[in-house]
């Protein structure tokens, strides 16, 4: 089945050679988003930033309990449980970021493929859901340039909750959260995972390392295999062929190790 690549890469058909190369034909015209939210601009507002808020982490990470894990009962019902005692029982959520939404997860709870991002903005607390905006309308056409659906896959973020001050996530956050995202992988058990961005890597994987150094480098998380990419924001800022072709070959690979079938070229 061929699949065109073109509502990923907002042009005509890339294809990546063997040898890591993307072609394009046709122009190199400027390229256009074809989200269909306006484009906007980001401008700074001050010059000066905020205080920095401090976390207060009280007690021990928490400890899930094995009933999430009665494969008698239905992987559905395990997750809405999950997100429950996730919303009852955190008290990095309760005490630190009490007035942000937590954004758990959506999609197949039965998924061979699960995206993860780092956590949710103010989009995502807004919509209540992952990967909302013009961010989650890119990830869309990438999992529809894969040959499936928003709901065929189950997308994710490693932290529930905003940071306090919108600050970047820290190892501690993930010390608390990354307990409930071990236990959404255990009871999806998917086949692979795609981790999107810098900061979901490196929490992820406990890796110094930028994305640039990561992505397209097989990697593994509770013994699921884990293919790290650039974040669809990314590549909204920086719709470069360059960057497109690493991410669709990134993509590719995915394909491939899920046994899709990959676009026909010519």
């Amino acid at each position: 089945m061929a699949v065109r690549t073109d509502a990923m890469l907002g042009i005509d058909l890339i294809l990546v050679t063997d040898d890591g190369a993307a072609q394009m034909p046709g122009d190199s015209s400027e390229i256009q988003s074809r989200s269909s939210e306006p484009v906007r601009a980001f401008t700074a507002q001050s010059h000066s930033k905020p205080p920095r808020e401090s976390t207060r982490h009280v007690g021990t990470p928490p400890v899930i309990p094995d009933s999430f894990f009665d494969e008698h009962e239905p992987q559905a019902s395990r997750l809405s449980n999950l997100q429950d005692h996730h919303a009852r029982s955190c008290s990095n959520l309760l005490d630190n970021v009490p007035d942000h939404p937590m954004v758990f997860g959506e999609g197949d709870s039965n998924a061979s493929l699960m995206f993860i991002g780092e956590a949710p903005g103010t989009e995502e607390e807004r919509h209540g859901r992952p990967f909302a905006g013009r961010a989650g309308v890119k990830l869309d056409e990438m999992i529809k340039a894969m040959g499936l659906q928003r709901e065929d896959v189950y997308i994710t973020n490693a932290l529930k909750f905003r940071p306090p001050g919108n600050r970047p996530s820290e190892p501690g956050d993930f010390e608390w959260c990354g307990p409930y995202l071990a236990a959404q992988v255990r009871i999806i058990r998917p086949d692979v995972i795609v981790v999107l961005g810098g900061p979901a890597s490196k929490l992820i994987l406990g890796s110094p390392l930028g994305i640039t150094s990561l992505r397209g480098k097989w990697a593994s998380y509770n013994d699921v295999d884990l293919m790290p990419t650039f974040h669809p924001a990314y590549l909204l800022r920086n719709p470069t062929l360059e960057v497109r072709g690493q991410v669709w070959k990134d993509l590719q690979e995915v394909m491939k190790r899920l046994g899709l079938p990959l676009p026909a070229r010519g």
